[in-house]
């Protein structure tokens, strides 16, 4: 098999370099966009934290075992600080369960993430992915609950809900009020989502509100906002420039690209986000950063000197370590479902996979 695909690259080389040509790759000018700029290291005392998230599942005919984990890393002057939560249950198969964990882990990961803004000092809190993806991203259940439905949710559980979240305990809050719903409503897993979802933007609204202190940082991204071109603005700055520096800021208004929230919508809705590509370090990797408020360049430019002082090789060391530790791996699945007791269960009725 191998044989017959290099001999295919050989014989189709050609032919693919010259589809690269039409689509313009070498042909857009970055030159308006992008800044080289020698970053140098801060010599301030900043209390920089990283957080990451993690979920894994594992599939059996009656049903869905998953885990999450969420870690939250501040850098001291007496060593790392640590705070971790993680979670495991089983939940049933359903068309929106893809969408209901990464919402599950998003949750957590803000929350452990808020944990530690209460508990340290932090400055800076880096974040791995994009904040503003996954506020504007729209839930695929809220098309389909009726409003008769979600307005009974809001009037008799948003007050409930909010409370609850008044408590540091990291975990998926809305599953407390998951035997009411089951009695109040027909479809109570379409109920629950909804729920959850409010839950979602809640913790976000949240951490929005500590703006100055969140910095998102994504390795990849096909975003066009530069450009507007079929290449993503991260391939073209890439190619523009192997040296150190900083695209021009973008800015976006969450009013501009949301519809209404069902809470907190004047908040959200207020918000602009400060969005820019850096390279930390001669060609490394081209980085894109989202920032939760309009910043000036020279924010921007202090900002990338705070970060630049944790890094090596061009990217944030705690991120790294982070995204490290968190990580659940598919041995991991296994190991706990034979905690759970599931490898006793797990004959031809059980497995889903």
């Amino acid at each position: 098999m191998l044989d017959s695909l290099y001999e295919k690259a050989l014989k189709k080389r050609e032919l693919v370099n010259q589809k690269l040509d039409q689509i313009g790759y070498f042909k857009v000018d970055a030159s308006q966009h992008w800044a080289d700029y020698c970053i140098g290291e801060s010599s301030l005392n900043t209390n920089i934290a990283a957080g990451d998230g993690s979920i894994n599942k594992r599939k059996f005919l009656p049903f869905i075992f998953y885990a999450i984990g969420a870690e939250g890393i501040l850098n001291t002057d007496n060593g790392l600080k640590r705070i971790e939560s993680s979670e495991i249950d089983i939940i049933a198969h359903h068309k929106y369960v893809e969408d209901r964990l990464r919402s599950y882990m998003g949750i957590f990961e803000i929350k452990n993430a808020l944990k530690m803004f209460d508990n340290h000092e932090v400055d800076l809190f880096l974040f791995d992915g994009s904040i503003l993806g996954n506020l504007i991203r729209p839930f695929p259940i809220e098309k389909e609950v009726k409003e008769q439905v979600k307005e009974s949710i809001r009037e008799k559980y948003l007050a409930l809900l909010e409370e609850e979240l008044k408590n540091s305990t990291v975990e998926i809050t809305s599953t407390k009020f998951e035997k009411q719903i089951t009695k109040e409503f027909e479809d109570s897993t379409e109920a629950m989502i909804y729920l959850e979802n409010l839950e979602n933007i809640l913790v976000i609204s949240e951490l929005m509100e500590k703006n100055k202190k969140i910095v998102a940082i994504s390795k990849t991204s096909f975003s066009t906002e530069y450009f507007n071109s079929k290449i993503p603005d991260m391939a073209i700055f890439d190619m523009y420039s192997k040296k150190q520096g900083y695209s021009k800021p973008r800015y976006s208004d969450v009013s501009e690209v949301k519809r209404d929230f069902p809470v907190r919508n004047d908040f959200l809705k207020s918000l602009t986000f400060t969005i820019f590509y850096a390279r930390l370090e001669d060609y490394k990797n081209i980085l894109k950063f989202e920032l939760p408020y309009h910043a000036t360049e020279e924010n921007i430019k202090k900002l990338l000197k705070d970060i630049k002082k944790i890094s090596a090789e061009g990217y944030p060391l705690l991120l790294k370590k982070a995204h490290n530790d968190v990580v659940i791996r598919k041995n991991d699945l296994e190991n706990l479902s034979k905690i759970m007791g599931f490898q006793e269960k797990r004959g031809r009725e059980m497995l889903n996979e």
